[in-house]
């Protein structure tokens, strides 16, 4: 996917939490996991017909143990971060360090790019603000930038987090490659620019 449909994704996911916050009436740190959540399965559905087209191994399958692990660590993130940022606002101090971090993804899978992008972006104090690449490189802007090494391997592990809840095979294989594990059972072996191979 280009940096072009994955900002039309992240656009499309937003206005639907917008909907659904509206809907309630109620700005509330549940009311936007949940339309986040609703969200990603109204625009997983709307793209069935594109991805049953695609080879089974690049189709995202989603694993209901880890989407709720990652459902429930960006719920504790959103509440930390909030926290955070009412402490900066209620304190004399400014802690603030503004940069933008460049967070080369591990895995191509459009699906977990579009998730990591809007949960950066839906998080207070980082917000995702250009995409770009295959496998995709986010341009991260974060309000607290004091430790750099630290931003990126919190954003790489959502980015685990998520290929890992709703990744395609290939992303797996992709992601256990880099971090050194042995490939998901399943998984085929795809050598650069070769057929599959049976893993």
């Amino acid at each position: 996917m280009n940096r072009f449909a994955g900002m039309r994704a992240s656009w499309s996911i937003l206005w639907l939490i917008v909907l659904w916050v509206l809907l309630w009436g109620d700005l509330s740190v549940a009311n936007v996991v949940s339309g986040f959540v609703v969200a990603l399965f109204v625009l997983s559905f709307a793209r069935l017909p594109r991805l049953a087209k695609r080879r089974s191994t690049q189709t995202a399958r989603i694993r209901p143990f880890a989407l709720i692990y990652f459902i429930g660590y960006v719920f504790v993130k959103l509440v930390e971060s909030n926290l955070v940022l009412a402490w900066e606002i209620v304190t004399p101090t400014n802690s603030i360090h503004n940069g933008v971090v460049a967070v080369p993804l591990r895995t191509t899978s459009p699906i977990s790019m579009m998730v990591v992008a809007n949960v950066i972006t839906l998080t207070p104090g980082t917000m995702t603000i250009e995409v770009e690449g295959d496998p995709a490189v986010l341009y991260v802007n974060v309000l607290h930038l004091h430790d750099l090494g630290q931003v990126r391997r919190d954003l790489l592990h959502l980015e685990e987090l998520a290929v890992r809840a709703f990744g395609s095979l290939e992303a797996r294989q992709q992601l256990a490659e880099q971090l050194g594990e042995d490939v998901p059972d399943g998984v085929p072996v795809v050598p650069a620019g070769g057929e599959e191979e049976s893993s």
